[in-house]
């Protein structure tokens, strides 16, 4: 057996996406991550260790993904490189409180680099983790027009549900927020506004919105969505934030993210919509 493989199977053989780990009090979770368009301008993805706990991490449409940065100085990670493009994190110890290591990944030889962080949470380690790319598709279609009548509509409310304060950041006196929802069957249209606090002060730099929903077999589904802009005031500026919900989908929560720190997921909604297509 080569080195790493009885890690690999040990994986593979995992319980269920959402089980319950008693010895360490944490959900040990499966999630698929959506590639972002532009990786350097966005935080990193995180990944969630724990101590004898081991990672598998693969990457959809590479076979040799290059590691170009990994916790140097960290002795207690270790990271094996396993063939069909996929690694696995096994640490010997919990991360600090706050602590992130970085990892940093190139999946093919023109490509921007694709940047994660390594964590210890209390509540959730992750056992699988596939990286896949957006796909495009017929549903995109119109997304755009309709996204932009809404930010034209007056004050973007004529035709949303009843409006949601769901997410809110205060950072340097400047704040974002989701201020309602719009349900077409699976895709939502959100309404988020972004404004600077006091007299003066620059907008709050929302540079990224990301989904997270749980799918019917309770993998944890995470990615960014479609995001029109309006044209930026001098204290306020609204966006359309749009995605279409993986068949099945519930639970949507929604956060928003600046260049360096990524927002907290919050419930997009009150009442999940219907997933049937």
């Amino acid at each position: 057996m080569r080195p790493g493989a009885w890690l690999l199977l040990s994986i593979l053989s995992s319980p269920p996406a959402s089980a319950w780990d008693e010895a360490g009090g944490a959900v040990l979770q499966r999630r698929t991550l959506v590639h972002p368009s532009s990786p350097e301008r966005v935080p990193p993805l995180e990944l969630h260790v724990a101590a004898g706990v081991a990672t598998l991490v693969s990457f959809a449409g590479c076979s040799r993904p290059e590691v170009l940065e990994f916790g140097q100085g960290h002795p207690s990670l270790r990271l094996i490189d396993m063939s069909g493009g996929a690694l696995i994190l096994s640490p010997s110890a919990d991360l600090a409180p706050g602590e992130r290591v970085p990892l940093v990944v190139r999946l093919a030889p023109d490509a921007e680099p694709l940047r994660f962080v390594l964590v210890t949470r209390r509540d959730a380690v992750d056992v699988r983790v596939q990286v896949v790319r957006a796909t495009s598709g017929s549903e995109e279609e119109g997304v755009d027009g309709v996204a932009r009548s809404l930010l034209d509509a007056p004050g973007a409310q004529a035709t949303l549900e009843l409006p949601q304060r769901v997410a809110e950041i205060d950072a340097r006196n400047s704040q974002g927020r989701v201020d309602s929802v719009l349900w077409m069957g699976r895709r939502f249209f959100a309404t988020v506004s972004v404004r600077g606090g006091n007299k003066g002060a620059a907008l709050w730099p929302l540079v990224q919105v990301r989904m997270r929903a749980m799918l019917p077999d309770g993998e944890v589904w995470e990615g960014p969505v479609r995001l029109v802009s309006g044209v930026a005031g001098s204290t306020r500026q609204r966006h359309i934030a749009t995605g279409l919900l993986p068949g099945g989908a519930s639970g949507v929560e929604l956060a928003l993210d600046e260049a360096n720190t990524a927002g907290v997921f919050q419930p997009l909604s009150r009442k999940d919509p219907s997933t049937h297509p």
